[in-house]
């Protein structure tokens, strides 16, 4: 699979039984639908499958598993990139820090914001 921003190889990084797809030159991040509820997002309320699209003034990214060009979705003040197939999530460098302790002071999910903390060595 190939990165949404400069179409490099991603590389499979795997913690807890789960996979994520990791850009070594960019530093993004792709996860999959099925992965992100592996890492404990039930809630609907915070769940960004559930959100709806909104106009930002950002570069549009393909999905790269589809090739659609993806959503722009808000979360608290990180816009994220979501498959309009509902194949994933990308975050850019530096939006999986800000969405995680944007989901830490709003007290998310704590199972979630653990999670990405451990695995990403991000400080919360």
């Amino acid at each position: 699979m190939l990165c949404p921003v400069c179409e490099n190889p991603l590389v499979v990084v795997e913690r807890d039984n789960v996979e994520l797809d990791w850009c070594p030159v960019c530093n993004g991040f792709w996860f999959d639908a099925d992965e992100w509820k592996l890492i404990g997002v039930e809630d609907e309320k915070y769940n960004p499958f559930t959100y709806e699209a909104v106009k930002v003034n950002e570069k549009g990214r393909q999905c790269p598993i589809c090739d659609k060009m993806m959503d722009k979705i808000k979360i608290g003040e990180t816009i994220l990139d979501r498959c309009p197939n509902f194949h994933g999530l990308w975050f850019d460098k530096n939006e999986l820090s800000r969405f995680v302790n944007d989901a830490n002071s709003n007290e998310i999910n704590t199972k979630t914001v653990n999670f990405l903390g451990e695995v990403f060595s991000i400080k919360k």
